[in-house]
C-alpha cells in the first residue's frame, strides 16, 4: 500500500504507538550505505526519535543481500521497519520470504462492532526517491507501506487500473482451473454410468435424432466462447503491455529522501534549523547526476529558510554561537571557499566540459578568462581566505559580465549557507563535497588494494572474503560521515596529547572531508584527461564505452567504489557532450558504461550512465533533441533522463549466463567477472536494449 502527504501525521502516529516499548527495542532502520540523500534522512529521523523518547536499531547496509542477512537476524518483537534509500523497486514480501498468515493479530472484539479487527504486528515502511516503484508493494501487499508524495496519484491511474485487472484475472483462473477439475471428474462418471446403461437402452434411435440439433447448438455456444476467450486475452495483453513498458521504461531518481521526510516534520510540527539544513543537504547530494530533482525542490527550502530564519539576512551581528542558515550568492565552482580561485576553475567539472581544459586551447582559454576579468594568475593561485576582500566582492558581477561569454552562464546562483559562529561558514553543496569524500575511499582500502590476488588459484572464498572487508570498510565510512553531521566547533583548549587521542567530529571530520574532496577531484580529472587524450572511449552503435584496466590507469584502486566510478562517468559524459554539440548542432546523446578492474578479486565494478544534457541548455534546445527506440521511433528528450542499464543488465545476464553480482541498490550498478566482461558486452551491443 501507500500513503499520501495527507497521511503522513497518521502514519507517524501508528510507528510511535507501536514502537513505544521500555523492554525491548520496536524499530528498525535500515539505511543505504552509499547514498548521502539517506544518510541525512536517517539523521533527522534519529534526533525526531530521540525526542519522541522512541528506541531505534541503525543499521547501514550495502546491498541487498547484506538488506535480507541483516533482516532475517531480528527479532520477532520487531514491529516496524524503516528502509532508507533502498526498497522501492524491489517485491519486499517476496525478498524478505513474508508469510502474511506469521503476522496476523486479531484485535478484541469491541461491543457496537459486528466484527472483531485484524492487524499485522509488523509493517515494513519504505522511504526511497528510486523510480520505478514495484507495483505489487503499492497496491498488494498490506504489510508493505510506501511513502509516496503523490505521483502514484497523479501519473500512474493507467499503471494500476492495468494491475488490478490482471490480478482479478489471476483469481478469477484460479476460481476456474478448480471449477474445469470439478466438471471433469464429473463428467467421467457421467461416462461410466451411460457405459453401464448401454445394454439397457433400447430407445437409441429417438436419441440420435436429436443428436444434430444439440450438436449445431452446441457448436455455437463453442464458437461464442472461443469468441469471449479471444476478446478477454486480447485484453490481458494490452493490460501486460501496460504493466511490462511500466517496468521497462528505465530507471531514475524522481524524488529526494530528505524532502519527503521534512514534508512529514512539517506536518506533524516538528520543524527546525537543524532538520532543515539536514534536508537541503540531502536534496542537494542530486544536483549532479539528478539536477531537475533539486530545482524542483530548492525553491520549497528556500522559503523554508526565510519562515524559519526571518534575520538570515542579518550578518552584522554574528557571535562565537550564531549557527544562522541563510540565502546567499554560492558559485558553481568546485570548493572556490576552501582552494585557490584558479583550481576551483580548473577542477570544476562545469568549468572542464566548457572550456575543454583537458586541451592546450582550453588551458589557453582560461588564461584569457582570468586577463579579462582584471585578476593576475598570481592573485588567482593564492588560497581564497587570503584574496583580497574587495575582489572578493567584486567577483559575482564579474563573472556575470564575463563568464558568459565562454558559455558559462549559471556559475553565480543562490546558494544556502551555514553559519558556525567564528568557525566559518560552509555551503550545503560543500558539504555535499565532503561527505561524498568521507564515504567514498579510506586509506586501508587504498593500501589493500595493492595485494592482487587475481591468480587461477584464488577460491570462491578467499574472493567473497576481500569482498566483505571492502564493504566493512564503506559501513566505516557511513559512520565517519555520521559522526560529520554532527556540526559542532571543535574544542581548542584541549592539549595536543588528547587532541590526538580524540576521535575527530563535526566540523573537523568536514575539514577532512574537503582535503580528501580536492585530492579526488584532481584524479578523476587526470584520469579523464588520459582518456579522452588516448581516445580510449569507445562510441559504439548504442552506448560509449570506457574500460579501466591495470597498467593503463595510474590510479585504478581509487574506482573501486561505485561513488568515485560514476564521478569519473559524469565527468567524461559532460566533456563529450560539450564536445559532441561544439562540432555538430545535433549532438548524439548516448548513455556511458564505465568498467573499473578491481585486481583483489579479479572482478570488474561496471556502472551504467544515462545521457546529460550539456549544461546550460534551456529547455527549447532540450525539446528539439529527439532519439529513436528499437522500432526507430522518435521518442521525446525526456525519456533520456532515464536509466534504461537497470533493465538491460538484468535481461542479458540472465540471456548470457555470465556471473554477474548485482547487490547494489542502484540497479545500473553490478559486478562481473573479468572472463565474462567481453561476451557480456557484446550481448548488451546486440540486445538493443539500451
Amino acid at each position: 500500500m501507500y500513503v499520501l502527504p495527507a497521511q503522513y501525521t497518521q502514519t507517524f502516529q501508528d510507528i510511535k504507538r507501536t514502537s513505544l516499548s521500555h523492554s525491548t527495542c520496536k524499530l528498525v532502520i535500515f539505511v543505504s550505505c552509499l547514498n548521502i540523500d539517506s544518510l541525512c534522512s536517517a539523521k533527522i529521523l534519529s534526533l525526531l526519535f530521540k525526542k519522541e523518547l522512541i528506541q531505534y536499531q541503525l543499521i547501514p547496509v550495502v546491498g541487498y543481500a547484506d538488506l535480507k542477512a541483516h533482516y532475517l537476524k531480528l527479532d520477532d518483537d520487531v514491529s516496524n521497519i524503516l528502509l532508507l534509500g533502498c526498497g522501492a523497486s524491489m517485491d519486499l514480501e517476496a525478498f524478505f520470504e513474508v508469510d502474511i498468515n506469521e503476522f496476523i493479530v486479531e484485535l478484541p472484539h469491541v461491543d457496537g462492532e459486528a466484527e472483531s479487527k485484524i492487524e499485522l504486528r509488523r509493517k515494513i515502511y519504505v522511504i526511497d526517491g528510486h523510480r520505478p516503484w514495484n507495483l505489487e508493494n503499492l497496491f498488494a501487499s498490506s504489510m508493505v507501506v510506501c511513502f509516496d508524495d503523490g505521483y502514484v496519484e497523479a501519473n500512474m491511474k493507467e499503471e494500476r487500473a492495468a494491475y488490478m485487472k490482471l490480478a482479478e484475472v489471476d483469481e478469477d483462473e484460479e476460481d476456474e482451473d478448480s471449477e474445469d477439475d470439478s466438471d471433469i471428474e464429473e463428467d467421467e462418471d457421467d461416462d461410466d454410468d451411460d457405459d453401464n446403461d448401454a445394454s439397457q437402452d433400447e430407445e437409441t434411435t429417438l436419441v440420435n435424432s436429436d443428436s444434430d440439433s444439440s450438436s449445431r447448438k452446441r457448436k455455437r455456444e463453442e464458437k461464442q466462447l472461443k469468441k469471449l476467450k479471444k476478446q478477454r486475452r486480447k485484453e490481458l495483453n494490452q493490460y501486460e503491455t501496460v504493466i511490462d513498458t511500466y517496468y521497462n521504461q528505465g530507471s531514475t531518481v524522481f524524488t529526494s529522501s530528505t524532502a519527503i521526510i521534512y514534508s512529514l516534520l512539517s506536518l506533524i510540527g516538528e520543524t527546525s534549523i537543524e532538520n532543515l539544513w539536514l534536508a537541503i543537504i540531502g536534496t542537494s547530494s542530486l544536483d549532479g547526476h539528478y539536477p531537475q530533482v533539486y530545482d524542483k525542490i530548492q525553491p520549497l527550502f528556500k522559503d523554508e529558510v526565510i519562515r524559519l530564519n526571518p534575520s538570515s539576512e542579518d550578518h552584522t551581528n554574528k557571535t562565537a554561537d550564531t549557527t544562522t542558515l541563510s540565502i546567499d550568492k554560492d558559485y558553481h565552482l568546485f570548493l572556490l571557499r576552501h582552494w585557490t580561485l584558479y583550481d576551483s576553475f580548473f577542477y570544476s567539472s562545469h568549468v572542464n566540459s566548457k572550456l575543454n581544459l583537458w586541451t592546450e586551447d582550453g588551458k589557453k582559454k582560461l588564461h584569457k578568462l582570468f586577463a579579462k576579468m582584471g585578476v593576475s594568475l598570481a592573485v588567482a593561485q593564492q588560497k581564497w581566505l587570503y584574496v583580497d576582500i574587495g575582489i572578493k566582492k567584486q567577483l559575482p558581477s564579474i563573472f556575470n559580465k564575463y563568464l558568459p561569454l565562454y558559455g558559462l552562464e549559471g556559475v553565480v546562483r543562490e546558494g544556502f549557507i551555514r553559519t558556525f559562529g567564528f568557525s566559518g561558514q560552509l555551503s550545503a553543496m560543500e558539504c555535499v563535497e565532503s561527505l561524498t569524500a568521507l564515504l567514498e575511499s579510506d586509506k586501508r582500502l587504498l593500501n589493500n588494494n595493492n595485494q592482487q590476488t587475481n591468480d587461477n588459484s584464488a577460491t570462491d572464498a578467499q574472493i567473497s572474503s576481500l569482498i566483505e572487508k571492502k564493504e566493512k570498510i564503506w559501513v566505516n565510512n557511513f559512520w565517519s560521515s555520521w559522526d560529520a553531521l554532527n556540526l559542532t566547533t571543535a574544542t581548542g583548549g584541549a592539549s595536543k596529547s588528547v587532541q590526538i587521542l580524540r576521535k575527530p567530529k563535526g566540523l573537523e571530520l568536514i575539514q577532512q572531508g574537503l582535503k580528501h574532496a580536492k585530492d579526488i577531484q584532481q584524479i578523476i580529472f587526470r584520469t579523464g584527461m588520459s582518456l579522452l587524450e588516448r581516445k580510449l572511449i569507445k562510441n559504439l552503435r548504442l552506448y560509449r564505452l570506457c574500460v579501466l584496466n591495470d597498467g593503463t590507469i595510474p590510479d585504478l584502486n581509487i574506482f573501486n567504489n561505485p561513488l568515485i566510478l560514476s564521478k569519473l562517468g559524469g565527468w567524461l559524459l559532460e566533456n563529450i557532450a560539450e564536445i559532441e554539440f561544439s562540432n555538430t548542432n545535433n549532438g548524439s546523446l548516448k548513455p556511458l558504461v564505465v568498467a573499473s578492474l578491481d585486481v583483489t578479486v579479479d572482478t570488474y565494478l561496471v556502472i551504467g550512465l544515462a545521457p546529460k544534457y550539456p549544461r546550460g541548455m534551456n529547455n527549447t534546445t532540450k525539446s528539439k533533441i529527439h532519439h529513436k527506440d528499437n522500432n526507430g521511433k522518435e521518442v521525446e528528450s525526456l525519456t533520456t533522463r532515464l536509466n534504461t542499464f537497470s533493465v538491460a543488465f538484468r535481461q542479458v545476464s540472465n540471456e548470457s549466463g555470465a556471473k554477474v553480482r548485482m547487490e547494489s541498490f542502484d540497479s545500473s550498478v553490478i559486478e562481473i567477472r573479468k572472463d565474462d566482461l567481453p561476451p557480456f558486452l557484446e550481448r548488451l551491443t546486440l540486445s538493443g536494449l539500451v
